[in-house]
């Protein structure tokens, strides 16, 4: 089991620094959770005792609203980890995390975890660089809600989306496009854009009118990227 733990933590980028001793030292520290998809891992504000890395499924990292609606911060996959921050200050958690499929995870719990970081200097900056790109992701997605009309968010979430999950391709005239296959609902684009799943369906209807995009039971198509981006 140790060095099936060891075999994921070796690949991910955080603890890339660290010698096959060292990160057998810190998957001997390990549990692990199976969570089913649609299970709440934490809750926003709950206590923070542990830190999570993903081998294998994904999570969503989720923030309420005054108005009780959720907005999608960061989908997270395999390889990535979550639940740090709440470790290192000692605050509550600052968001709701929930598996989006069956997810595998691996647990150190705060303890051994802030040992690790005392142990190994290059882990701890490896740590706060990370740290610092989420928050400045984080600063960049409020600043967008915050002053972007809903046209605009959702028109960015899709971009958003096509940058991380989209597949370029040629239709059979030679004309570029993206292909997003596993459609996201429209109540899932409507939490990360900060909006309601009806509102989505009528800016969806204005984008296919104007050409920009294709929607079939399995894919979300991007016809004409500048005209989301316009």
């Amino acid at each position: 089991m140790i060095a099936t733990h060891t075999n994921l933590i070796k690949g991910v980028d955080l603890f890339s620094s660290l010698t096959d001793a060292q990160l057998g030292y810190i998957a001997g520290m390990t549990v692990e959770q199976i969570h089913e998809r649609g299970e709440t891992i934490f809750n926003q504000a709950d206590n923070s005792e542990t830190f999570f890395l993903i081998a294998k499924g994904s999570v969503k990292v989720l923030l309420a609203g005054e108005d009780g609606r959720e907005a999608i911060l960061a989908t997270l996959g395999e390889g990535d980890f979550f639940g740090e921050m709440a470790l290192l200050d000692g605050e509550p958690r600052s968001a709701t995390v929930r598996a989006v499929a069956k997810t595998r995870l691996l647990v150190i719990h705060r303890e051994d975890f802030l040992l690790c970081l005392k142990k190994h200097p290059d882990l701890a900056l490896a740590l706060l660089s990370e740290m610092s790109r989420r928050l400045r992701a984080a600063d960049r997605q409020i600043s967008s809600l915050a002053l972007m009309r809903v046209y605009g968010r959702v028109a960015t979430t899709l971009l958003k989306l096509m940058e991380e999950r989209g597949m370029r391709v040629r239709t059979r005239e030679g004309k570029p496009i993206v292909v997003i296959h596993g459609r996201p609902t429209h109540q899932t684009i409507a939490a990360m854009s900060g909006t309601t799943r009806e509102t989505v369906t009528r800016v969806f209807k204005a984008l296919e009118e104007r050409g920009a995009i294709a929607t079939d039971r399995k894919s979300l198509v991007i016809l004409e990227e500048d005209r989301l981006r316009s």
